[in-house]
């Protein structure tokens, strides 16, 4: 068990076994050469996973998978729960023993995987939680699949791509299977009641509807039908002809270079170039035809007019200012980085301790009665045995902690400002981000020297091909 991810053993249980991961091992063994049964699968690993933000109470979580495995595997197997904390969303591992306390074998099959999602569906109703529909389409993979897929040497994933690419490039079923012999696939179909496929170097054939419901017989001929159908092609794009001199344009643009000193100097060049490219003889379109207007000179000027007015916000006069203000707003980025992290890890830890009291208050009643009673201390001990067990291990972090219930209002009060203040750093950050964001945006527009010239160009060529479409 990793203890960065359940905060060191805070949030893990062993049933029947000990809670730390090495002793629970030697356990697991020693109750398997009990019963000689040393070989085959060692055990079964199932993981209840719960969508961001869902669930915030890792004690909850915890008691959850608890109550999961307590359906499931009742009092009979060994195993041990692990609440991991360190993804965006909290998750419970379950490793089970596969043989149980009287020696029988986990029986690992499509009843027992429908009868934990049934379990889990219905603790899932009881803490009015997401319950995930289920897809009868979807095709189950094993573990060794899923890890191949996820190294990128999975042979089905394999298959697959090529299947894609070559659908794409195909107008006919009968083109595609003539592409696909071309890559060293093998196929049947037609006399088979499933189509299949072999790929180069494998010694067995995959069904189409093993792959997925996207690969089968029917859905690839659809899919091939649908590709030839729909094809859609880029619309012809119209613009504007005037009558202003070509050469008077590419002149004035090979003119304009960066001008060192006075930002709004250079700011001001560029507008009034890309003015002159706008004013030019206007509205009056070519051979009687009207065409689609190109908007992009006046997008071009709002965004210089938008720089050159930030620029004189911030006072901004020379290149040395712009570039003083882009490494000032960087280091105040790091700063305030830097700050929401140790913030951010003290916040984790105190919303922890937060949980813990809520888990110490929802059950200190019944622990008190459990501890209150004498004759009946282990009936109650087994009736409530999860709800005992959470409080314990709520109690015991909050001891920990240095934390006693005359504490718990004022220790709330205190982590709800603390999120507060990281509230307001992110946003801090936030504006600081887009007030760099815009500096740079000014440096790469100076920066960029021979961009309006080459703007200028392609707006007189596209037009030029308008004119004379041999060009």
């Amino acid at each position: 068990m990793n203890g960065d991810k359940t905060d060191y053993g805070c949030f893990v249980t062993g049933v029947n076994c000990a809670t730390n991961d090495k002793l629970a091992y030697k356990q697991m063994l020693e109750n398997k050469k009990k019963h000689n049964k040393e070989k085959g699968t060692l055990g079964f690993h199932f993981i209840q996973s719960f969508k961001e933000n869902e669930i915030n109470d890792p004690y909850k979580v915890h008691e959850i998978g608890l109550k999961w495995a307590d359906k499931l595997f009742g009092d009979k197997y060994q195993f041990i729960i692990s609440t991991h904390l360190d993804k965006g969303h909290y998750h419970n591992h379950i490793i089970i023993n596969s043989v149980s306390l009287e020696g029988k074998k986990f029986n690992a099959c499509k009843q027992s995987l429908k009868d934990a999602r049934d379990y889990s569906d219905e603790i899932a109703k009881e803490y009015n939680l997401n319950i995930i529909p289920f897809n009868k389409d979807s095709v189950p993979k094993s573990y060794k699949e899923w890890n191949e897929e996820k190294r990128g040497t999975s042979w089905k994933a394999h298959i697959k791509k090529d299947i894609d690419s070559v659908i794409k490039s195909s107008q006919t079923f009968e083109g595609f299977m003539e592409k696909m012999e071309q890559l060293g696939y093998s196929m049947k179909q037609g006399h088979v009641k499933y189509m299949t496929f072999k790929a180069p170097g494998m010694e067995r054939s995959v069904r189409g509807k093993t792959l997925g419901p996207e690969y089968t017989e029917d859905r690839i001929k659809e899919r091939i039908l649908l590709q030839a159908t729909f094809k859609f092609t880029e619309t012809k794009r119209y613009r504007y002809r005037t009558r202003t001199s070509r050469t008077k344009l590419k002149d004035a643009a090979r003119q304009y270079k960066y001008k060192h000193g006075s930002i709004a100097v250079n700011f001001v060049l560029m507008l009034a170039l890309m003015r002159t490219l706008r004013n030019r003889d206007s509205a009056q379109p070519a051979n009687g035809r009207f065409k689609k207007k190109d908007f992009s000179i006046d997008l071009q000027i709002l965004k210089l007019t938008s720089q050159l007015q930030y620029a004189g916000q911030y006072n901004l006069r020379s290149h040395s200012d712009l570039q003083d203000a882009i490494s000032k707003s960087r280091a105040t980025i790091g700063n305030i980085n830097s700050t929401i992290k140790e913030a951010a890890d003290l916040q984790q830890g105190m919303k922890i301790a937060v949980q813990a009291m809520e888990t110490y208050s929802r059950y200190k009643e019944i622990y008190d009665e459990i501890m209150g009673s004498t004759i009946r201390r282990n009936l109650l001990k087994r009736k409530y045995q999860i709800e005992y067990e959470t409080f314990v291990k709520a109690s015991d972090q909050l001891k920990n902690l240095g934390l006693n219930e005359r504490e718990f209002d004022l220790y709330k009060a205190k982590e709800k400002t603390h999120g507060e203040m990281i509230e307001r750093l992110h946003e801090k950050s936030n504006e600081e981000r887009k007030h760099l964001e815009k500096l740079l945006e000014i440096d790469r527009t100076l920066q960029r020297r021979g961009s309006i010239s080459s703007f200028i160009e392609k707006n007189e060529k596209d037009r030029r091909r308008e004119e004379d479409p041999n060009l």
